[in-house]
């Protein structure tokens, strides 16, 4: 699959300098949140990503496999306001979208156009609590593991309504297993 990495990244990545940033955005219940492993405020592309310092980790990307759902990723961060605890267990949404890039940092700035590294969606978050900070590792899965998981739902009346109250389209799904249609019958 051929990469489409910016010339200027390029030969950043070539140099004997290299300084590496990860630019992520994550979309969660109320918004989407954009972080940099670096310190303050960063505009690129129209968004502002917000430092994380030393506070956030990624864990390793895979090269993939022939297994499907085995190029997941991690993102954590640590020390975290304890008041934010609940906030934070309902505003995550399991498979919102989520992109990690990367970029090369060159004199105080961000330097050429980040190559999305990852693309996927948010999976099960593991909370470590502690009384005045928490820490939250936030797995993340590629839309292909988010495929491969069981659907819970099932084409019956009682599930549809479920969700859809009023819906009556399925009342009738279950009657046709017993329902004997003959084909090409003249009356």
């Amino acid at each position: 699959m051929p990469r489409d990495l910016d010339t200027t990244l390029a030969a950043d990545l070539a140099g004997p300098n290299f300084q590496p940033v990860l630019l992520a955005s994550l979309a969660f219940r109320s918004q989407t949140v954009h972080y940099w492993s670096g310190r303050g405020s960063l505009v690129w592309n129209g968004m502002t990503f917000e430092g994380i310092g030393t506070v956030g980790r990624m864990g390793a990307i895979g090269a993939g496999t022939a297994e499907v759902g085995e190029t997941g990723t991690t993102l954590e961060a640590s020390g975290l306001d304890a008041n934010l605890l609940g906030e934070t267990m309902t505003d995550i949404q399991m498979g919102a979208p989520v992109s990690l890039r990367l970029g090369s940092w060159q004199n105080g700035a961000l330097h050429g156009t980040p190559y999305l590294l990852w693309q996927g969606g948010m999976g099960q978050p593991v909370i470590t609590p502690d009384p005045q900070k928490f820490s939250i590792v936030l797995a993340l899965q590629t839309r292909m593991a988010q495929l491969s998981r069981p659907t819970l739902r099932r084409y019956t009346a009682a599930d549809q309504r479920l969700y859809y109250p009023t819906d009556t389209g399925f009342n009738w799904v279950e009657i046709l297993d017993d329902i004997a249609v003959l084909w090409g019958q003249k009356n």
